[in-house]
């Protein structure tokens, strides 16, 4: 672990290995998604139309694992359908990230160098294309939306199955990961809380696929639409009022909580102490960019950081409160910074 100091910041670079959910063979989880997945409900922000009217989605992309516009504008007509948006749905097409760059770093080391996050606003969705042949010491990923701490972004590896139904599906695989984010799949009655068990439904974790269907011209899967319970899901988010505690703060999707306030990127949780009116968003947006030029480059891992409004005694009833907050990686900073402002002064 590395603990330095910047502009008054504590980061933590922690060398934590990240896992996904652990999943049986049929591709379905074998656990219940956990608390910090579901106790926040943070996709209720794109679903509905209170606090943003509108939704902004940043696609990036590494040089030659660019998505097609015919992807993301299936996408844009699904968002628009799905998503309480009165003011519309962007869909952006960002940065092209150069192959060399991408060649030495982690995907989350892209995804903060190059992710800027949406106009004063909007919500907000973020898409990375990649291609993992490009770096050595990444492994071939299968697409995925992320869950914890940043449940707004997707990243695709364009090298997962390029030749087969990965190219052939793109605009069905970028719709599955994305309503991910819109809440297709949250009830546990017909699936496990993020996929569906219906093995025609979109949301289904295994593609259905016959290659001999696309010589004939036809659509190589059944697995085109959402299922009516999907539908019911999302259908119910979009009339569920989104928690009054949750906002987009520049690109950090915030979680105020009495005290303290929690803001993530991917892989990244950062504990503000103290007043909102304090929020180091520019100042802490530079720090995590800094970190991502770093070790992170190869590794993934977390990326963990406090900041304090500064008032003593504000700052320790904050603490006493983030150490009992629902998301482990909050509890740990606050454990970190406690741990750093009680040891000895260097000699």
């Amino acid at each position: 672990m590395v603990m330095t100091r910047i502009t008054g910041l504590i980061l933590a670079l922690l060398a934590v290995l990240l896992t996904g959910c652990a999943t049986g063979p049929d591709g379905f989880l074998k656990e219940p998604l956990p608390q910090e997945v579901t106790f926040w409900q943070p996709w209720l922000l794109n679903s509905v139309r209170a606090p943003y009217r509108k939704l902004y989605v940043e696609v990036d992309a590494v040089q030659g694992a660019e998505p097609s516009r015919a992807w993301l504008d299936e996408m844009a007509r699904f968002l628009k359908t799905q998503c309480d948006k009165p003011d519309g749905v962007r869909v952006v097409a960002s940065d092209r990230i150069p192959p060399a760059e991408a060649a030495s770093a982690s995907i989350t080391s892209l995804a903060l160098r190059y992710l800027d996050g949406p106009p004063a606003g909007s919500a907000f969705l973020y898409i990375l294309y990649y291609n993992s042949a490009l770096n050595p010491a990444l492994k071939t990923s299968n697409p995925h939306a992320v869950v914890f701490p940043y449940p707004c972004a997707v990243f695709v590896d364009r090298n997962y199955n390029e030749a087969g139904f990965g190219d052939v599906l793109g605009g069905l695989i970028l719709k599955h990961e994305a309503a991910h984010l819109v809440g297709a799949a949250r009830n546990p009655g017909h699936g496990d809380g993020a996929h569906c068990r219906n093995r025609h439904c979109l949301m289904n974790p295994a593609f259905l696929y016959a290659p001999e269907m696309v010589a004939l011209g036809m659509v190589p899967t059944p697995q085109t639409e959402f299922c009516p319970d999907c539908l019911a899901d999302m259908a119910r988010w979009r009339t569920t009022p989104a928690p009054a505690n949750l906002r987009f703060d520049g690109p950090f999707l915030s979680r105020r909580e009495q005290g303290y306030t929690v803001m993530t990127l991917p892989n990244t949780v950062h504990l503000h102490l103290g007043s909102t009116a304090s929020l180091p968003v520019a100042q802490m947006r530079e720090a995590v960019r800094q970190a991502a030029a770093g070790p992170l480059r190869s590794r993934e891992g977390f990326i963990l950081s406090v900041s304090s409004s500064g008032d003593p005694m504000t700052e320790r009833f904050a603490l006493q409160l983030a150490a009992r907050d629902p998301a482990a990686p909050v509890r740990q900073a606050a454990k970190l910074y406690t741990t750093a402002r009680l040891a000895p002064p260097p000699s």
